[in-house]
């Protein structure tokens, strides 16, 4: 029997679509039904009909009624093995890195694996159309051209290779090994557990309107006279050109996290090495270049947060748009910049309190700007590395610890949100109306339901962070802290297992896609 969807009195019986006789589900923005209907799209057991509604709108359904719920649900459509991670939880490693891109039409997902494996699937069914492991490697990004018909990506590892694929075999196009300009180290022992990350690596690899791309090649490790360090930002051609460096020859720091706007380019300045920082280098700071050519124009560095930091280090707290520049360093500061005066507003979110005699902290792990907001993500709460014992457990959790705050460029918060989920990373989908927010591990308790993905409506104008959260999208195991997202509403995240209190590991390394 084919039923009428009433919804509200703005909706015309005549323009409301027809749905079958079951209650329906209610996603974001859509209706999850089990038969199909006129405009909806195959998912999972069911169909996905896109309709936006609001929490509290009346709706009938022939002999069925009811009302809107407060928040959407989620649905799984699949889920995707990525290989047994079970070794690297049991030895206390950290979650493992994993890249994860839809390609621009959200058909495909590509996924790299810390394993070397790289995967394309249909982005609904899960259907693996190409797989290709690379050799002793660690696939850190994935990026697609324009047109979807290339996927790049970039390694850490010995060769520290940049791969320009064809999607639907996964066979290299051309490739451009940047040990060539940071130089090489061999693979650790298999039971160092950190020894992946003193190999060379892109550290940042994103495509440009005209289908360039931008990499950030860096390097750390140690030798038998001490810590080394060697970088260099690339502008490479659609064919495999490097057609503008910066600096023009690799510089003993490291230069990484690349953000652009179009027309200019941030990175962050950071150095591990024992030999002297690099003249005309803005080390505890960022750089910001212009685009294509990768030519110098500004430069900021933060002064240490004394006496609990000695040092100025950012991770990938930092964005720019126009003359204003974001940074949120590990000190738990949140500086906002205007490039053009060089004024600068600090909002103290993170910085050192005393809990007692021990100081603790919260780090701006990720930050971003959405139109007027700057969006930073507080971490969990730490003893600051200057600490008489930061190897101790935090006493008490730092009042701001462990939070979404959104900011305007005055330092004047419009919004805040906190829970109970550890939060792991920020992602806006493609046009910023959502953000997804990933619930890693738990450090403090052994609960169990808190893993997943937070849902947040970040386009909406006057509400509390409370009502921006549109969704919890629960997992089986923590994520990790990059997530994807489509335009329609599809987010991808990637599960990891951990080791229980008894030593069992608990959950599987997958990637996960949700709706």
């Amino acid at each position: 029997m084919i039923l009428t969807l009433l919804l509200s009195a703005c909706t015309s019986v005549s323009d409301a679509p027809q749905v079958p006789e079951l209650a329906p589900r209610f996603l974001r923005d859509a209706l999850f039904l089990e038969q199909p209907v006129t405009g909806s799209q195959p998912a999972g057991s069911g169909h996905i009909l896109p309709m936006p509604w609001t929490s509290g709108q009346a709706l009938t359904l022939d002999d069925w009624s009811g009302t809107a719920p407060l928040r959407a649900e989620c649905l799984a459509l699949f889920s995707e093995d990525l290989g047994d991670a079970s070794r690297l939880a049991a030895s206390g490693a950290p979650p493992p890195d994993t890249a994860l891109a839809f390609s621009p039409d959200g058909k495909t997902l590509a996924v790299g694996s810390f394993m070397g494996q790289i995967l394309v699937l249909d982005a609904w069914s899960g259907e693996v159309l190409s797989k290709r492991t690379l050799g002793e490697t660690m696939v850190k990004f994935l990026a697609w051209s324009a047109d979807g018909a290339t996927l790049y990506a970039a390694e850490q590892s010995p060769d520290a290779l940049v791969h320009a694929l064809d999607p639907s075999s996964l066979k290299s196009r051309w490739t451009l090994r940047l040990a060539d300009r940071v130089q090489s180290t061999p693979m650790p022992p298999t039971d160092d557990r950190y020894g992946l990350y003193d190999l060379p690596a892109a550290y940042g690899l994103s495509v440009l309107e005209d289908d360039s791309l931008i990499v950030a090649a860096a390097h750390g490790w140690t030798t038998e006279t001490g810590r080394r360090n060697q970088s260099q930002v690339l502008h490479i051609s659609p064919q495999g050109k490097v057609l503008h460096t910066f600096p023009e020859q690799p510089v003993e720091a490291i230069v990484r996290h690349p953000r652009n706007d179009g027309e200019q380019l941030l990175l962050v300045v950071t150095s591990s090495s024992d030999l002297p920082a690099p003249e005309n280098m803005p080390v505890g700071g960022v750089q910001v270049l212009s685009l294509p050519d990768l030519l110098p124009t500004a430069s900021h560095t933060l002064e240490p947060l004394l006496p609990h930091f000695s040092k100025v280090f950012l991770w990938e707290a930092l964005d720019i748009q126009g003359d204003r520049v974001l940074l949120g360093p590990s000190d738990g500061r949140v500086v906002l910049l205007d490039l053009s005066t060089d004024k600068s507003t600090t909002v103290e979110l993170g910085t050192p309190v005393l809990s007692g005699e021990v100081p603790i902290a919260s780090t701006i792990s990720t930050g971003m700007f959405y139109q007027d907001q700057a969006l930073v993500l507080s971490s969990e709460t730490s003893i600051p590395w200057g600490a008489a014992a930061p190897e101790l457990r935090p006493p008490s959790a730092h009042p701001r610890a462990n939070a979404i705050w959104s900011y305007d460029m005055q330092g004047e918060l419009n919004w805040t949100w906190s829970g109970e989920q550890i939060l792991e990373g920020m992602t806006p989908s493609p046009d910023g109306r959502f953000m997804v927010v990933g619930a890693g591990p738990r450090s403090s308790d052994t609960r169990r339901d808190l893993y997943g993905a937070l849902i947040f409506d970040i386009e909406a104008k006057s509400a509390t962070g409370e009502q921006r959260l549109s969704a919890f999208c629960a997992t089986e195991s923590p994520v990790f802290f990059r997530q994807a997202a489509t335009k329609d509403g599809r987010i991808a995240v990637v599960e990891h297992p951990i080791a229980d209190q008894d030593g069992s590991i608990r959950g599987a390394y997958q990637v996960t896609v949700l709706r």
